[in-house]
């Protein structure tokens, strides 16, 4: 993700990402977030999940790593409820249909490697 964008989520949201600046000793975010097509995905998530504390009393989410694994978004709490767990678990399986490059519908691709990529960005990659 571009260094703007990593600053805007950690500014939004900074008691979620309140390891992003520690070390790698301490923390995974010290490697930062995946690409900036899912930057809308990781705000509209981190948005509900804010709300949910402030609104519902739910725990505080802190997030240990976020990161692109076999194509899609995954988001890993240091610690969350079942509530919170669906929550995360509906945002990772929508990354799926949304370009990890630009944020257009994509779709998950599995031919050799693991992306999802809009048609634009799937150029150079074998289609199913």
């Amino acid at each position: 993700m571009t260094p703007e964008l990593d600053r805007l989520l950690c500014a939004r949201y900074p008691l979620i990402f309140a390891e992003r600046d520690l070390s790698p000793r301490e923390t995974c975010m010290c490697w930062g977030f995946p690409g900036d097509g899912w930057f809308r995905l990781l705000d509209t998530l981190c948005s509900t999940l804010k709300a949910g504390t402030e609104r519902r009393g739910e725990p505080q989410i802190v997030a240990a790593q976020v990161k692109e694994k076999f194509g899609t978004l995954r988001f890993y709490p240091r610690s969350a409820t079942p509530a919170q767990y669906q929550v995360i678990a509906a945002a990772e399986r929508m990354s799926a249909s949304v370009c990890e490059v630009c944020g257009e519908t994509g779709r998950l691709n599995t031919d050799g490697y693991y992306r999802t990529r809009c048609v634009r960005h799937r150029s150079g990659e074998s289609r199913p």
